[in-house]
Formats: C-alpha cells, sequence, structure tokens
C-alpha cells in the first residue's frame, strides 16, 4: 500500500499510479470499525471492478486535536496500527492530508477541486452518511452530488452499520471502553480492542518487587483507557496471558501515561520489539498505594484473577 501525503507530496497523482482515475472514500477512520471496514472494502471493491486505484483519504492530525488540542479526543488506532488494517483490508493508496490552518479554512468547493479531482483524479466517491468537508463542515453529501455532475463522477453514500440497534461509531466504541464493555466493543470493531507499540525502558522498579514489566509508551493523542486489565500480548507472533496496568503510576511516581504488562510466566529480554496488547476485562482502577508492599499485594490478586480468566 502506498502512503501519500498532502500537500507535502504535490505531485502524488503522477508518483502513485493515480492518473487513470481512483476510487476514494474519506473521514477520520479513528479505530476502523465495521462501518468503517464495510465503506473500505466497497471502495475496494469498487476499484478492483473499474480497474482503479482504491484510495482511502484520512487526517493528522484529527481535527478535533488540531482544534482543541492532541489530548481533545481519546485515539482508538495510532497512526501506523491504522495503516496495517487499512493494508490488510486490500488499500491501495493511503492519502492523508496535513490538517492545519490552511487545510481548515479550504471551502468546500476547493477541497472538491482541488483534493478530489486535481489531486486524486476521483472517478469514484463512496461516503458515510454523516460526511462533511470543507469550512465549518458546510459540505454535504447532497454539495458534493452536485459538484460532482459536472465532471461525471459517480458520488455514493453508504448507511450506517447498526449493531444491536445502535449506529457504531466511534465515539459510542470510546464510551463502551470508558465503561469497560470489551464484549460491545469487539462487536463494533470486529476484532478485540488491540494496542500497537514498541517496547521501551521504564524505571524497572517491577523487577525489584519480583513483577518486571514491558513498557509501551502511548503516543499521538489521548487514551481511551485507564485503570488495570486483563490482557493478552503478543510478541514475535505468540499469545501470552497478561496484567496491564495503563496510566500514570502514581506509586512509584509516574507523570507519563503508558501501559506496562506484567507477562505470565514469561522471562525474556524484548525491548525494542514490537508488540500487541488485547484487552478483555478491566480488573480495577488505578490506585495510588501508600507502600510497594501494598502494591504488590495489589498485582498479587491482579495476577490471580488474571490466572482465573485463562482458566490457568
Amino acid at each position: 500500500m502506498h502512503l501519500i501525503r498532502y500537500p507535502q507530496n504535490k505531485s502524488f497523482r503522477q508518483s502513485n499510479n493515480l492518473a487513470n482515475g481512483s476510487c476514494i472514500t474519506i473521514g477520520n477512520f479513528d479505530g476502523v470499525h465495521l462501518g468503517h471496514q464495510a465503506l473500505i472494502s466497497q471502495v475496494v471493491k469498487a476499484a478492483k471492478t473499474k480497474g482503479r486505484q482504491s484510495v482511502v483519504v484520512t487526517m493528522q492530525p484529527l481535527p478535533t486535536q488540531y482544534f482543541s488540542g492532541s489530548q481533545a479526543v481519546e485515539v482508538l488506532t495510532s497512526f501506523k496500527h491504522k495503516y496495517q488494517i487499512l493494508q490488510a483490508i486490500g488499500v491501495d493508496v493511503m492519502c492523508v492530508l496535513n490538517f492545519n490552518q490552511k487545510l481548515a479554512n479550504m471551502s468546500a468547493t476547493d477541497f472538491y477541486q482541488r483534493i478530489i479531482c486535481e489531486g486524486l483524479k476521483a472517478q469514484f466517491v463512496l461516503v458515510g452518511d454523516d460526511f462533511r468537508f470543507g469550512i465549518n463542515r458546510e459540505g454535504d453529501f447532497n454539495m458534493l452530488a452536485n459538484l460532482a455532475l459536472k465532471d461525471d463522477i459517480e458520488i455514493v453514500e453508504s448507511a450506517s452499520v447498526i449493531v444491536d440497534d445502535q449506529r457504531i461509531s466511534s465515539t459510542v466504541i470510546r464510551k463502551y471502553l470508558n465503561h469497560g464493555d470489551f464484549v460491545a466493543v469487539k462487536q463494533m470493531l470486529g476484532r478485540d480492542f488491540n494496542v500497537l507499540g514498541k517496547v521501551a525502558h521504564g524505571k524497572k522498579i517491577g523487577r525489584t518487587i519480583g513483577y518486571p514489566t514491558v513498557n509501551i509508551e502511548l503516543k499521538g493523542g489521548a487514551f481511551p483507557l485507564h485503570g488495570i486489565y486483563v490482557v493478552e500480548i503478543k510478541i514475535s507472533g505468540k499469545l501470552y496471558p497478561a496484567v496491564a496496568s495503563v496510566g500514570f503510576n502514581p506509586s512509584v511516581g509516574g507523570n507519563a501515561k503508558r501501559i506496562e504488562v506484567y507477562v505470565l510466566d514469561f522471562d525474556q529480554d524484548v525491548y525494542g520489539q514490537s508488540v500487541e496488547v488485547l484487552f478483555y476485562k478491566k480488573l480495577r482502577n488505578e490506585v495510588e498505594f501508600d507502600s510497594l508492599k501494598l502494591l504488590t499485594s495489589a498485582i498479587e490478586k491482579d495476577v490471580q484473577l488474571t490466572r482465573n480468566f485463562f482458566d490457568m
């Protein structure tokens, strides 16, 4: 899958085989949930049928992050994770729009002309039923369809995907994650909620109390989970039962939010490796303990509950 950026790659049409036209969809696609997947899969199918390139257009940072700060929205999928999911679906090109003041002030008409027509040479555009574009979200499906008439571009609107009488959306998924309802989250994502990251060095305090952890830094915005969880961690393609602490670790003076994973019955050096953490159940909230002895006692209980969960 090709990755192109706008406006950095102003000549991306020529450099990524888009001169013959493309089939595109546009959105934030945070989480790449089942609703997103339905849109993207339709675009991939249409592109193959028409002999065009399939293009998913997204934004970095997310518009809400640009206007209100990086912590203003809880991000469901990191940029790298989103890229990997789109690649697995079979997308030809991921087009990332640099969301800045210029893009924020771009009229819907200019967005259509510069990006959809001139940049991507779109012949087919599929959008969701909540699609908006241009300054102040002035453009909608009807406006897009009217603009496309003169260029003979096919514009299609896709209905939302419904699960248990509820429209799938990133906002609803964040709500379920905050409530620890991982069953509902899986129904909407089509997969377990998971995080990709690289193992970083921590303070190594866990080693001193018998619970060494795999540490993953959280970057790119706010994270929707906080507390202690039953998880599995995938290391070198193999899944291991584990307990994950998501937060700031106040008991040991932590000041940066991260995931710390104690892997059951595991003792390997994995620093620098890329891993995946899959979340299954929330055990408790993060608590500041007055001593390492109390912290150790709490971890012992977390580990036993995790063993019970996996029937170990």
